[in-house]
């Protein structure tokens, strides 16, 4: 007689009923983790021996057994925050924004792949007065090719080449502060401050990067008087000259002369006649708690007063620039200019007000307050004037303490 196969439905039941159950007579009760109220006490380096009395079906089986409760040692876990040696080190990575002004004229100075005269023909940047003779010095120094003779131009145009470095040098280096300061706004190199003791004004970024990039009184209004200037050959014979490399004293007496006339141009808007004020600065005075993306939003008049007519008169001053010189100041300048409209201190600001030199808090006390701080990257002039004031003066007030 044939052997019948086994049926399937029976041999599924035998395994059903020979199934090993989860928890058996010698298995301890399974414990629902929501039973555990007090996390931390329940992970405590006793381990489960010490919580018997905490769940009375755990006590009964150790207590009707053989068995002793198993010992636990947890070894805790790590910190998920930065120590506080972390913490003090973090936030001066910063410091590293400023010599990244001058990423671009640095790159184009002291590398090798990406020296200037091995990127650009040389009768880009120079004058050649006959096939052999380069950089007639007599004739100009440094010598700069002229772009083209017009007839409906009475003097020829000057080459764009240095033109266009100079304002990717201000674009650069405004990249790097960006990217800084977003790491910075999101805590990311440590604790911020707010400046003001109302907090941080909101915002979404993106949407405040783009209103700050489009504005028209500031870099677009910047970037029509660099060209005009440049162009028509309105500037002093040497900031067209490529020769040499960043002559850092000529950098900082272009920085001390234009606040230095910044700061007669910003108190006379505000002091000379109140339609003039209106005119001009007001529009900036209506952020008495800025933030960084505010520094250029002004008006035209504003901007063509305070810092157009400055640094038309500064490079006429300061004559013996180069045009690598010329870019490391509009550089440190402009990006200068954005930092101390920040709406959170920065760790080197302490040490940059014993010497004199701006802070996002020190401004803050003109955006608040109208009347005082009128220099910019210096407090030299408001000290000598009598109209400086110092952020820690309204600590704890309108001014978070410590700022």
């Amino acid at each position: 007689m044939a052997a019948h196969p086994p049926n399937s439905n029976s041999s599924g039941n035998a395994m059903r009923q020979r199934r090993i159950p989860l928890e058996t007579a010698n298995s301890p009760p399974i414990i629902e983790e929501s039973s555990c109220s007090d996390s931390a006490s329940c992970c405590s380096s006793s381990g489960v021996e010490n919580h018997q009395e905490s769940f009375p079906a755990l006590q009964s089986y150790y207590s009707a057994s053989d068995v002793s409760p198993p010992k636990v040692s947890l070894t805790p876990l790590p910190p998920s925050q930065p120590t506080t040696a972390t913490w003090r080190f973090l936030p001066w990575l910063g410091l590293l924004v400023w010599p990244s002004l001058l990423a671009l004229p640095l790159s184009l100075l002291h590398t090798s792949s990406l020296h200037y005269s091995n990127i650009f023909p040389r009768s880009w940047y120079a004058l050649q007065t006959s096939p052999d003779a380069w950089l007639d010095k007599s004739r100009e120094p440094g010598g700069i090719w002229l772009w083209f003779n017009n007839a409906l131009i009475a003097k020829p145009l000057r080459h764009p080449l240095g033109l266009i470095l100079g304002i990717s040098a201000v674009a650069v280096g405004h990249f790097f502060l960006l990217i800084y300061f977003r790491l910075h706004h999101q805590q990311l190199l440590g604790p911020t401050t707010p400046i003001q003791s109302r907090g941080v004004p909101p915002y979404i970024f993106s949407r405040a990067l783009l209103h700050h990039l489009s504005q028209p009184g500031g870099f677009f209004l910047l970037g029509t008087y660099l060209s005009l200037t440049w162009l028509w050959d309105l500037l002093p014979p040497s900031y067209y000259s490529f020769q040499g490399s960043i002559q850092y004293t000529n950098v900082a007496l272009c920085l001390i002369t234009q606040d230095l006339l910044q700061f007669l141009m910003h108190k006379l808007e505000h002091i000379a006649h109140p339609k003039l004020y209106r005119l001009s600065h007001k529009p900036h005075h209506k952020f008495t708690n800025p933030k960084l993306f505010d520094a250029f939003d002004g008006s035209v008049p504003d901007t063509i007063l305070m810092i157009l007519l400055p640094l038309f008169f500064t490079a006429h001053l300061v004559r013996t620039c180069n045009v690598w010189t010329y870019m490391a100041f509009g550089s440190i300048y402009a990006n200068w200019l954005t930092f101390i409209h920040a709406e959170v201190t920065f760790p080197w600001e302490r040490y940059f007000r014993v010497v004199g030199l701006g802070t996002a808090a020190d401004h803050h006390v003109h955006h608040k307050f109208f009347k005082w701080n009128f220099g910019h990257l210096f407090l030299w002039w408001d000290w000598v004037a009598g109209s400086y004031r110092d952020p820690r003066e309204v600590w704890g007030r309108e001014f978070t303490v410590g700022v």
